[in-house]
This record gives C-alpha cells, sequence and structure tokens, in this order.
C-alpha cells in the first residue's frame, strides 16, 4: 500500500480536508507505481509499463522516474494529473481493508501531511453530510483501480506461468558518481513476440491482453527519455551544490 499513515475512513475523519494529489509527497514523488491494464494505453506513451514480483503475482506497474526520490521525470509528465495512475488520482483515499475479524472491507484513507498544498482544500463531506465532489472524483478512480484489478493480476500470472517474462534490469551511469540501478522490473521477452506463442493468452483473454501486451512492448522506449531527465536532474544538483 502506497501510504503514509493508512487509517480507515471514520465518521472522525469525514470532516478533515483534502487537497490536490499534488499537494502530497506519495503522487509526486513515488518511482514505480502500480496501475490497471486499463490504464496501460493513457500510461504507455509516457512512462514504461512492466511487471514486478508481488505477493499475489507479477504486479503491472509505472516506472515513473529512475531516481528513487521521483524527481528527474521526463519533461511534461510531472504534475499532470492526467498522467497520474489511478491509485494517485484518488489519493489519500486508499484500497479497502479488510480488518481482522471484519466481514466487509473498510474504506481507508491516506493521513498524510499535505506539504504543498496550493489552495484551501475541500473536506471529504459538506456540511449536509454528502460526499464533496473532489470525494467523489478519488472514490471513483478508485473503484475503477478496483474494477480492473483482477483481470489485471489474472493476465500477470498467466504471463508469467508461461514462461513469457524475462528481467529488465536498469543499469546506467546518471553521472557525477550516481548510478541507477533497478533490478526488480520484468518485461515480455521479444522472442515470444516473434512466435505464435500469444495466441493461448490472446485467446483467454482476447483484446484486453492484446492491448496491453502492445503498450506495454511500445511503452519500453520511454526508458531512453527516462534516462535523459535523470541525467539532467542529477547534473542540476550538481551545479546547485558547487554553487
Amino acid at each position: 500500500m502506497l501510504a503514509e499513515n493508512p487509517r480507515p475512513l471514520t465518521a472522525e475523519l469525514m470532516s478533515a480536508r483534502i487537497y490536490s494529489p499534488f499537494a502530497y509527497p506519495l503522487p509526486r514523488h513515488t518511482q514505480i507505481v502500480p496501475i490497471a491494464a486499463a490504464e496501460a494505453e493513457r500510461l504507455g506513451a509516457s512512462f514504461p509499463i512492466v511487471w514486478r514480483k508481488g505477493p499475489e503475482g507479477p504486479q503491472l506497474v509505472a516506472l515513473r522516474s529512475l531516481l528513487p526520490d521521483g524527481d528527474g521525470f521526463a519533461p511534461g509528465t510531472a504534475g499532470v494529473l492526467a498522467l497520474l495512475p489511478l491509485v494517485f488520482q484518488a489519493y489519500p483515499f486508499l484500497l479497502p481493508e479488510r480488518g481482522e475479524g471484519e466481514a466487509e472491507p473498510r474504506r481507508m484513507v491516506d493521513a498524510a501531511v499535505p506539504d504543498e498544498p496550493n489552495d484551501a482544500g475541500a473536506a471529504i463531506t459538506g456540511a449536509d453530510g454528502r460526499l464533496s465532489r473532489g470525494t467523489e472524483l478519488r472514490l471513483r478512480a478508485l473503484e475503477l483501480y478496483e474494477r480492473d484489478r483482477p483481470r489485471t493480476l489474472a493476465i500477470g500470472r498467466a504471463v508469467e506461468a508461461r514462461g513469457f517474462l524475462e528481467p529488465w534490469p536498469l543499469r546506467f551511469d546518471l553521472g557525477h558518481g550516481q548510478r541507477c540501478e533497478i533490478l526488480d522490473l520484468f518485461v515480455v521477452a521479444q522472442k515470444t513476440f516473434d512466435t505464435p506463442a500469444l495466441a493461448p493468452l490472446l485467446a483467454e483473454f482476447g483484446v484486453a491482453a492484446a492491448r496491453l501486451l502492445g503498450q506495454h512492448r511500445l511503452s519500453l522506449f520511454r526508458a531512453g527519455p527516462l534516462l535523459a531527465a535523470a541525467q539532467g536532474a542529477v547534473a542540476a544538483r550538481a551545479r546547485g551544490g558547487a554553487a
């Protein structure tokens, strides 16, 4: 769970104020973000869409930066709401969690401190007790992610079970004594696309898998702009330190 201080969404918190996702550190700086298959077309033109092993199997993720603090976004991608993965469009609301002995999962919220608010924010609920417009939009984004999550996990498990995944280690010299090493990412092997091996997968999952795999393969070319952006950010820091 991408959260600093996850808490159940109780009546006490309903009067809390929420801000733009970019007012909080996690949406601005998180380097690797889980996504749903339905997001691949929207995000794949800006970020590599790959897999990372997780407790439930291969997890589809967007690689937003080569720097661990999330600095060094490619030009035109930082601070753009349309390029935020759904889990961050929904922030500070989080995926529901089922507590011990509870039959129904509880809605969760990250009680994180917004370190860069640019407005007064809005309460989670209005004076009449109804959800504010901002709350509705965030919960809708979370619902979209939740709805597509089982299919996304199923495709990832099927790709792994058929032996299509291979490591995608990223090792780069960023200059000024800094290196990038991200060694836990996986991609569908290029040779898989050159044979009929994908046919059973496409037959099982249909157009959704075909579109995801196509966007995945094309998105890998976005590693180049990420490298240039990371090198530029490192160089800028070096210049700032020398000033």
